[in-house]
């Protein structure tokens, strides 16, 4: 369990809270405890392995240790699946564009029984939105643009949450037997600002071992495709991550090709053709 899991369970919590009415400072102090555990340098789970007293952190006090250990020993925290029950996680978004917030998102959800984005969008088409009290036309429209954006946006990791979240991943897959070489390709090795998912290139010339070890990855949420040399996981965090496997003389045209970007790998096709060369053996 990474330190980004652990503060997205409690910003979510927060956040849920909010939309339920909650007391402010129950919900801040969730929010500054997701912002201490985010800022760590160090993995929250070595700190706790290596017996340091996380009450000392700010924000952290006795009952927001109770809820750490939970998260890390069980995957998940009871109150927050509590309050789901009532409140889905999928609300959060809602509540997050421009011209919502925690009373309007609760509005949507009690009136119109709006759950999530999608849910959302139809209602505006319908017009059902801007029939509520206290939105109207204007309001309408400006969540119409919030959403277009979010969905451009949807999906994407900041490129420090990606690193934690690929870094024990890579470990654990140095594991399996017969590996030559491994890289993170793609955007993430461009190193942009925000990813979309993960490509991880191996070079073996066995790669079953190595597949049966992906798919089971302790933090896989569901496994999308496992087969002889490609395979695709999706996290708990919600990203994913794709695999491909190749021998040891096609890893540098693979590399190349999986790190380059959409107008890049074209462009230098165009200039290998010219030349009457080619990327692979």
């Amino acid at each position: 369990m990474e330190n980004i899991e652990i503060a997205r369970a409690f910003n979510e919590y927060a956040d849920l809270l909010e939309i339920q009415g909650e007391n402010p400072f129950r919900v801040r102090s969730y929010r500054k405890a997701a912002m201490t555990i985010e800022g760590l340098s160090r993995p929250v789970t070595e700190l706790i392995e290596e017996g340091e007293d996380l009450k000392k952190l700010p924000g952290i006090g006795a009952r927001m240790v109770e809820h750490i250990r939970e998260i890390i020993a069980r995957g998940r925290l009871a109150g927050l699946q509590q309050i789901q029950k009532d409140l889905p996680g999928t609300l959060t978004e809602v509540m997050h564009l421009p011209g919502l917030g925690p009373k309007r998102t609760k509005q949507l959800h009690d009136v119109l029984g709006i759950k999530s984005i999608q849910q959302l969008r139809k209602a505006l088409d319908a017009g059902k939105v801007e029939k509520l009290r206290g939105f109207g036309e204007k309001s309408a429209e400006k969540i119409r643009r919030g959403i277009k954006e979010f969905v451009q946006q949807a999906r994407r990791f900041k490129l420090s949450d990606a690193d934690q979240l690929v870094r024990p991943l890579v470990t654990y897959l140095r594991q399996a037997p017969g590996i030559e070489q491994m890289e993170v390709a793609g955007s993430y090795r461009r190193r942009r600002e925000t990813v979309g998912d993960l490509d991880i290139l191996v070079a073996c010339e066995k790669p079953q071992p190595v597949m049966d070890r992906f798919r089971t990855y302790p933090d896989v949420k569901r496994v999308e495709m496992a087969g002889p040399t490609r395979g695709t996981i999706v996290l708990r965090s919600g990203l994913q991550v794709d695999l491909r496997i190749v021998p040891r003389r096609s890893y540098g045209a693979a590399l190349h090709y999986l790190t380059g970007s959409k107008a890049h790998n074209p462009a230098v096709r165009t200039l290998i053709n010219e030349r009457g060369l080619r990327t692979s053996d």
